[in-house]
């Protein structure tokens, strides 16, 4: 059944994404936004937990070399140059809200798609529907606080091209 290799893949993705998570609520320059990220943080933890329970409900395990490589490319994505080499970037800041949008926008998806199939695959409709409205939820907290950071766009890198 694709539903297990599905299930596998939106878990690797959580794994990665949940190391994102825990950078930016530890690293960013905002406290607003560090503040927000954890929260979020816990709660795509706590949403990790009933994924791998729907796994569980169809034989399917994490598979750990998938989730290996996810971790693997999150950290890689950390190597970016952004043009400072001794401190963080304020672009950094934007750039890695932009990636935790992308990630709980794909969750969101993943979420929104079982609910097509809940009733052919025995998923509960009450949970998945919750799951997904909070995926939502977050993807609008997070595109807000994005959108503040704009003004970093602006700060002179003062750096050759």
């Amino acid at each position: 059944m694709y539903l297990k290799t599905y299930l596998r893949d939106h878990h690797s993705g959580s794994v990665a994404g949940v190391d994102g998570f825990h950078r930016v609520a530890e690293y960013h320059s905002d406290p607003e936004v560090r503040t927000a990220v954890a929260r979020i943080a816990q709660d795509i933890e706590k949403a990790q937990d009933e994924l791998e329970a729907i796994m569980k409900r169809f034989g399917a395990k994490p598979n750990a070399a998938k989730d290996l490589m996810a971790k693997a490319g999150e950290k890689v994505t950390r190597m970016k140059m952004n043009r400072e080499v001794t401190k963080r970037s304020p672009l950094s800041d934007v750039v890695e809200l932009e990636a935790l949008m992308d990630a709980v926008h794909a969750q969101s998806r993943g979420w929104q798609i079982l609910l097509q199939i809940d009733g052919d695959a025995g998923l509960d409709r009450g949970q998945l529907t919750d799951l997904f409205a909070r995926a939502r939820s977050h993807e609008t907290e997070l595109e807000e606080l994005w959108l503040k950071q704009a003004p970093k766009l602006l700060l002179d890198d003062e750096s050759p091209q």
